[in-house]
């Protein structure tokens, strides 16, 4: 399966233009738009206009490495936009003001007595008195105070694991469910990633997936996979109204 999927990148990366192109005519006809970024500087110009044309002063993010690459939280505070990290690690990292130490457990570094120490300073309406006798604890208050800033958000960044030329969409893995609450609550949605991410078809992303799952954390499947193909269309549910 390794050798499957080495050969699905190879060719992808081989034929990288043609199916960028195909992939950016594919989110375009379902009414998304895609912006080309040469560098972070072009990336965080790209971010923050969109964020201001949203009027947005709030700002939700799932976990994201290329966010870390190009610093755009920075960015955005630098212009009067809160970003809001919901990953439950990388929540912790922005409170702290620390980078991720793993790319797949942010916060790995920190033991419960540093978790503890962070929200009695940062969640100062809460009773002082609290008690954090368990992990369960810290998981019930930072998801008691990342919920109204889910509802709050303006846009919603997140990242990509994979970019299906074929259909247009964009892919994501989480195990919090942070993630679509983050790419469907906003108005506004962006994704932000790096162009190796794309991969000719559906079916190779069934064999990618089986990999990426198992080599990130041992589990078969993570608890979501979230299919992202452009803003919300009439017959949807939910979604964004508009998506970058």
């Amino acid at each position: 399966m390794r050798d499957i999927a080495r050969d699905i990148k190879n060719h992808a990366i081989a034929n990288l233009d043609f199916y960028l192109e195909q992939y950016a005519a594919n989110v375009e006809a379902a009414g998304g738009h895609v912006h080309w970024c040469p560098d972070a500087e072009a990336a965080r110009k790209a971010v923050l206009e969109i964020c201001q044309k949203a009027g947005a002063k709030t700002v939700t993010k799932g976990k994201s490495m290329i966010g870390e690459e190009i610093a755009i939280n920075h960015h955005l505070e630098e212009h009067g936009i809160t970003p809001v990290e919901t990953d439950l690690g990388e929540y912790i990292i922005q409170l702290r003001d620390e980078l991720p130490s793993h790319i797949i457990a942010p916060a790995f570094h920190l033991n419960m007595e540093d978790w503890e120490e962070a929200f009695r300073k940062h969640h100062t309406d809460l009773p002082a008195d609290r008690q954090f006798n368990e992990r369960r604890d810290i998981l019930i208050e930072a998801r008691t105070k990342l919920r109204s800033k889910f509802l709050a958000a303006d846009v919603g960044i997140t990242g990509a694991n994979f970019l299906v030329a074929e259909t247009g969409s964009s892919v994501i893995v989480t195990n919090e469910g942070n993630g679509d609450l983050t790419r469907l609550l906003p108005k506004t949605h962006i994704v932000v990633t790096g162009i190796e991410k794309v991969v000719p078809r559906l079916d190779d992303v069934s064999i990618l997936l089986r990999l990426l799952t198992r080599s990130a954390t041992g589990q078969d499947i993570t608890s979501y996979v979230s299919w992202m193909s452009g803003p919300k269309r009439e017959s949807d549910a939910d979604g964004p109204q508009a998506f970058h």
